[in-house]
C-alpha cells in the first residue's frame, strides 16, 4: 500500500484490490461502454501523450492506446496493484506495447509540467478527496491546449435500484453516507470545478448508458462486483444471505417487459488549458 493516503483513499484502494478479478463481469458492461465513448469524445490522436487516471481494469487506457498509434503513448495509473495487474493482462492480450502502468494517486500525479496533450478520467474524479485540487494538478501536467476529458454519474444514476439498496440497508441497521458519484453529478457542478482548476472551452454533454438487467441475480452481480458490494459488506456475515432475500424480493417488483432497467446515466466533461497559462 502507498504511504500517506487517506484512510478513506486506502479503503478504496483496499475494495478494488479485492474487486480486481471480478470487475470485467458482464453485469458492468456499462463501464467498457462508458470508457469507449469517452475516448471517443476525448479524440486521442496518432503521436499524442495521455494520461489516464484511474484507469481500473484499463477499458480507457486501451481505447486511447488503440487511437494513439504509431507514436503516442498512454500512462496509466491507479492506487490498487491488483487492478494495475489485471489492466496490464489486457494490454497484454490485445497486443499493445504502448502503454505504461503505475501505482499512483491521481489527486497528485507525479509526472513533469507540461507533458501531456491529454488527460483521461474515467470516473475517478468522485473518489478524490479534494477533486477541485485534483483538477489543478491534471491542469498542471497539461501542455497549453491540452485537453482534460472525464466521466462522472449523472444525479439519477442507479435510481430507483440504489435507492432500495440503501433503504433494505437502513432497515437491517446499516446507516450510509451519500455514494462519492453523488457528491460531483450535476452538470453546473462539473462546469463550476473546471473552471474553477483554470479550463477553457468547457463543454458538458449527459449520456445515457444504461442497459437491462435480467432480473434481480443479475442486479446482485452488480452489488458483488461494483463499489457497492462495500456498503453490502457493512452487515454482520450472518445477516447477509437474509438481506440478499429480503432486497432482492423488493428488485423483483421493478422488473418490466425487458426486465429491470438499469439507469446509467453519464456525464462527459471536458475543457482545455489555456495556451497563455
Amino acid at each position: 500500500m502507498m504511504e500517506d493516503l487517506s484512510d478513506a483513499k486506502a479503503a478504496w484502494a483496499e475494495l478494488f484490490d479485492a474487486l480486481a478479478p471480478v470487475y470485467d463481469h458482464p453485469a458492468l458492461r456499462h463501464f467498457p461502454f462508458c470508457a469507449d465513448r469517452l475516448v471517443e469524445r476525448a479524440r486521442p490522436r496518432p503521436g499524442e501523450k495521455v494520461l489516464d487516471v484511474g484507469t481500473g481494469t484499463g477499458a480507457v487506457a486501451v481505447a486511447a492506446a488503440q487511437r494513439v498509434r504509431p507514436g503516442g503513448r498512454v500512462q496509466a495509473i491507479d492506487l490498487a496493484p491488483a487492478m494495475l495487474a489485471e489492466a496490464a493482462a489486457q494490454v497484454r492480450r490485445m497486443g499493445l506495447d504502448n502503454v505504461d502502468f503505475h501505482q499512483m494517486d491521481g489527486e497528485r500525479p507525479e509526472f513533469r509540467s507540461r507533458y501531456f496533450d491529454l488527460v483521461l478520467g474515467g470516473f475517478s474524479l468522485f473518489f478524490f478527496d479534494d477533486p477541485a485540487a485534483g483538477l489543478r494538478r491534471w491542469l498542471r501536467v497539461l501542455k497549453p491546449g491540452g485537453r482534460v476529458a472525464f466521466t462522472t454519474f449523472g444525479e439519477n444514476a442507479f435510481s430507483p435500484l440504489v435507492d432500495r439498496l440503501r433503504d433494505d440497508l437502513a432497515a437491517f441497521g446499516v446507516e450510509l453516507e451519500t455514494p462519492r458519484w453523488r457528491t460531483l453529478c450535476r452538470p453546473a457542478e462539473c462546469e463550476a470545478l473546471l473552471a474553477e482548476a483554470g479550463f477553457t472551452g468547457i463543454e458538458i454533454t449527459a449520456e445515457q448508458m444504461g442497459h437491462h438487467l435480467a432480473g434481480p441475480d443479475e442486479w446482485w452481480d452488480v452489488v458483488q462486483h461494483s463499489g457497492l458490494r462495500a456498503w453490502v459488506e457493512r452487515l454482520p456475515a450472518g445477516a447477509r444471505d437474509e438481506f440478499r432475500t429480503r432486497h432482492l424480493e423488493g428488485v423483483a417488483g421493478l422488473a418490466g417487459e425487458k426486465g429491470i432497467w438499469m439507469d446509467v446515466e453519464a456525464l462527459f466533461c471536458h475543457g482545455v488549458r489555456p495556451e497563455s497559462v
